[in-house]
C-alpha cells in the first residue's frame, strides 16, 4: 500500500500510522474498519483509488450485516463501478439491507418496486411497503412520496391526516418538495382532520 494518496501529498506519519491500524483491523475481522478502509479505497483518500479494493472490503463488511457496507456494495454493483454492473446482486443487497432494517435501503427498495429498477417488476404494494418502512425510520424522501400518494389517493386510499402527518414531517426533516404540497392539502380539510393530524404528530 502507498503512502501517497490520489492527489500525491504525502501522508504525514500520524496519518500512515492511523492508517496501518485501521488495515490491521479490518484484516483481525473489524466490520467497522472495514468498511472504512472499502470507503478510502472507494474515494481514494489516502490510498490509491481502487474500486476492486473497496469492493472487497465492503463484502467483508457486508457479510457481517454492515449496514453502510451493504449500501456502497449495492451502489457499486448498480452503477458498475469498478466492478462488473449486476443489478441481480444490487437488488439483493439493496433488500438485505432494507429488511435488515435501513431506512436508505428501504426508500431504494420501494423505488425499485414502483418504477421496475434493477430487474424488479413493478409492484405497487411492495413500494408502499418498504416506502412505510423508509418513513418509519424517518427517510424525509420516503415521508414526503407516502404523504404525496395518501393526498393524491394513488395506489392507496386516500387519507389527508395522514398525508399532513407524513408532510409535515418530511418538511421539518427538509424536504422542500413538501412545502408545496402542505398548503393545498390544509385547505381542503375539515378542521376536526387537521387537529387528528396535529394530535397524531405530537406522539411521533
Amino acid at each position: 500500500m502507498s503512502d501517497k494518496p490520489e492527489g500525491g501529498s504525502e501522508l504525514t506519519p500520524r496519518q500512515a500510522e492511523a492508517l496501518a491500524s485501521l488495515q490491521q483491523s479490518a484484516e483481525a475481522g473489524d466490520a467497522e474498519a472495514q468498511y472504512r478502509l472499502g470507503m478510502l479505497y472507494g474515494n481514494g483518500e489516502g490510498v490509491p483509488l481502487d474500486h476492486r479494493q473497496a469492493e472487497h472490503w465492503f463484502t467483508q463488511a457486508a457479510r457481517q450485516g454492515h449496514e453502510d457496507a451493504l449500501l456502497n456494495l449495492a451502489w457499486l454493483y448498480a452503477t458498475g463501478t469498478g466492478v462488473d454492473m449486476d443489478e441481480q446482486r444490487a437488488r439483493e443487497l439493496y433488500l438485505l439491507a432494507a429488511d435488515k432494517g435501513s431506512g436508505k435501503a428501504a426508500y431504494v427498495a420501494a423505488t425499485m418496486y414502483r418504477f421496475g429498477q434493477h430487474g424488479c417488476e413493478r409492484d405497487m404494494a411492495r413500494a408502499l411497503h418498504y416506502y412505510q418502512l423508509a418513513a418509519d425510520r424517518g427517510v424525509a424522501s420516503a415521508q414526503f412520496a407516502l404523504g404525496k400518494l395518501l393526498m393524491e389517493g394513488k395506489h392507496v386510499a386516500r387519507d389527508d391526516v395522514l398525508a399532513l402527518v407524513w408532510l409535515t414531517l418530511a418538511q421539518a426533516a427538509g424536504n422542500k418538495r413538501a412545502e408545496e404540497y402542505i398548503p393545498h392539502l390544509v385547505q381542503r380539510m375539515q378542521p376536526e382532520q387537521r387537529q387528528r393530524a396535529r394530535e397524531l404528530l405530537v406522539r411521533e
